[in-house]
């Protein structure tokens, strides 16, 4: 079966970067993820873990599915620290995966974004931050997870 994205099937290992908020510190610790296609291959599921500076490991899972004839992702995400229901999120393919978000609250979001290189993912997190009287929308990295 083909992998969705490219990505080699399999675990890995790796390091995951960390910050609450754009002017904090990166925080760095040790990940894991292992990569599987689901559903014939219509889907690309991520079982990953991170670990918090404060509270120690935790734990996600991502279900990307294979971008549409027009591009359209559609995504379903949990997280054990960043997001613990389920949440529907939906997005594009880009050149090197795709990117989905969901709005978590009015105008602000939550971005993923699987970046693929040599069959390797990459995972950022980032949270979109809407304009409020002088300040511009923005988005920052709260987290970066890479594997080898």
């Amino acid at each position: 079966m083909t992998m969705p994205y490219g990505v080699e099937p399999g675990p890995r290992s790796g390091t995951a970067t960390f910050r609450l908020m754009p002017t904090d510190d990166f925080a760095t610790g040790a990940s894991t993820v292992t990569a599987s296609a689901v559903a014939g291959g219509r889907a690309l599921e991520l079982a990953y873990t991170w670990t918090h500076p404060e509270d120690g490991e935790q734990s996600g899972l991502l279900l990307l599915g294979v971008p549409t004839d027009d591009g359209d992702v559609a995504a379903a995400w949990i997280d054990a620290w960043h997001q613990q229901t389920v949440v529907a999120l939906s997005g594009r393919a880009t050149e090197t995966g795709a990117l989905v978000e969901y709005e978590y609250a009015p105008g602000w979001h939550w971005e993923l974004v699987l970046e693929v290189a040599r069959g390797v993912p990459c995972l950022v997190m980032r949270n979109v931050v809407p304009a409020d009287g002088d300040r511009q929308a923005a988005a920052y990295d709260v987290s970066r997870t890479a594997w080898s």
